[in-house]
């Protein structure tokens, strides 16, 4: 199911009938607008990385497993549980990796100390229990454009507020193999970038994310096989 943000600018990529509410773990991508590389401003890291650890606030029934920050997109696992169940469910969640610098492969980039933080992150009214990926996802894309916007309309009227794609994109992980597949592929996504089509304007585009897909699909022929 790739993702084309022409073919599909009005339109939901969901998958007809299912219930996403039922427990289980999602891999999620989200793009900029444009897949334009806004992400490797360290305040947008930054205050991307907060949010991040802050969505169980309002939803105590997920679980935050592995994150990272690319320059035009984020990836990141997170498990809906059952209601009443304690989250730990992501024994091998590693922390945030920020975003990173053009020349990705070489270097990180170093988001700012929380010291010199300069914008807060709201505290919920009101939790969600039983909670949808949509639920999930929807809040994290307002909740990083809500503090960011706030920051720039204290510190930088000039910055460029809206950067997020208008949807998403989602994998349902059902099977364990593939879940350490897509950690791994979440982890080692900085070292690729100097190889993504993303990474220069002047490649032609193609789906996104379509190397995920054909990275799933080996992993689904070699449990058939093993």
């Amino acid at each position: 199911m790739s993702y084309n943000p022409e073919k599909h600018h009005r339109q939901s990529i969901r998958l007809p009938g299912y219930d996403y509410s039922q427990s289980g773990a999602y891999f999620v991508t989200i793009c900029t607008q444009g897949r334009e590389c806004v992400l490797e401003d360290p305040i947008v890291s930054a205050i991307i990385i907060d949010v991040w650890y802050a969505l169980p606030r309002w939803f105590p029934s997920i679980d935050l497993d592995e994150f990272v920050i690319m320059p035009n997109h984020t990836h990141f696992i997170v498990w809906i549980l059952p209601v009443g169940t304690n989250a730990g469910v992501g024994t091998e969640r590693t922390e945030a990796i920020p975003a990173t610098l053009p020349d990705v492969g070489a270097t990180l980039a170093v988001a700012p100390k929380a010291n010199k933080r300069t914008w807060i992150i709201p505290e919920p009214t009101a939790v969600n229990l039983t909670p949808t990926l949509g639920d999930v996802v929807g809040s994290f894309k307002s909740l990083v454009f809500k503090v960011y916007l706030d920051w720039i309309g204290a510190n930088d009227p000039t910055r460029r507020a809206k950067f997020w794609q208008r949807s998403y994109y989602e994998h349902i992980i059902r099977s364990e193999a593939q879940l350490h597949a897509i950690r791994r592929y979440i982890r080692e996504n900085p070292l690729k970038w100097a190889l993504d089509p993303d990474n220069s304007q002047n490649l032609p585009k193609r789906p996104f994310p379509a190397n995920v897909e054909a990275y799933l699909e080996d992993v689904e022929r070699y449990e058939k096989y093993r």
